[in-house]
């Protein structure tokens, strides 16, 4: 028999060696073809591409939850601890609050006329606060923001003081939020490159997002891409399961927007609830 400890060391190698086989298969397979310069998944996809990827969102929205990602209580550590010590650099609020205006110009374009400057705005996953700033610089003025990372709560009250002053961010985890928030009570919910980051376990809080919303839903995500913390998913038959309709959506792709930089790939939609 082998001693328990040694049987845990065992298991939590053989974890982290299928975790490394599945990032390198999925990584090369999947995120490499959405975001590459010159390649798209959603223009050239490869058979081996186009099953990988249906078999990762297949099992992503089913709540499927396999050892080849990170539990549910890893991914929550991992962003409650995000800082601006942390390796993944893009997610550091400090350079996440240096972020351009073209992503945000590209939403209001895409969003409207059906989502207007006086509606209630909420971001789920909102950093630092980048996003909810350059809305409110066009003219967005009710809005709000959940966001995990203590760090990033206090970057924005550093890069925008004003912002964070007139800005509730409710820190925490958006499904314990979400589970509190009174039903219609935000005109618009949006998310951008952070449903992604939503553990197939918690798949609910996409029926709490539709709850909770009185008009639109929005998401703007890569969702074929796929990783130990990014789950790849349907967006549209997510919420067309769920009772809302899509209005409209829009592929990110680098001819016609160079400058969106991360956002290549992306698959924006609109749902009306």
């Amino acid at each position: 028999m082998i001693p328990s400890f040694r049987a845990g060391m065992f298991m939590k190698s053989h974890k982290s060696l299928l975790r490394r086989i599945h990032n390198s298969f999925f990584h090369r397979l999947i995120a490499r073809s959405c975001f590459e310069v010159g390649q798209s998944y959603h223009d050239k996809p490869l058979l081996r591409q186009k099953i990988a990827v249906n078999v990762s969102q297949f099992l992503n929205e089913k709540g499927f939850q396999t050892p080849l990602i990170l539990t549910k209580n890893e991914c929550l550590e991992f962003w409650v601890s995000m800082g601006n010590a942390s390796s993944s650099i893009g997610n550091r609020p400090e350079v996440y609050a240096t972020k351009g205006r073209g992503i945000i110009d590209f939403l209001h374009t895409f969003w409207t006329p059906e989502v207007q400057i006086k509606d209630s705005l909420l971001e789920l996953g909102c950093n630092c606060g980048a996003n909810l700033y350059w809305l409110n610089e066009i003219g967005y003025s009710q809005l709000s923001g959940v966001e995990i990372s203590p760090a990033a709560v206090r970057q924005m009250r550093e890069s925008f003081p004003s912002l964070a002053q007139r800005v509730p961010v409710h820190l925490g985890a958006m499904d314990a939020w979400l589970k509190n928030a009174p039903s219609r009570s935000v005109d618009v919910i949006f998310t951008m490159g952070v449903s992604m980051h939503i553990h197939p376990v918690d798949n609910f809080v996409f029926r709490e997002m539709t709850r909770v919303s009185k008009k639109y839903i929005c998401t703007v995500e890569p969702e074929s891409e796929n990783s130990n913390y990014v789950f790849s998913r349907n967006y549209r038959r997510i919420f067309e399961r769920l009772g809302a309709s899509q209005v409209k959506e829009k592929i990110i792709r680098r001819q016609e927007h160079p400058d969106l930089g991360g956002y290549i790939g992306c698959t924006a939609r609109l749902f009306k609830t």
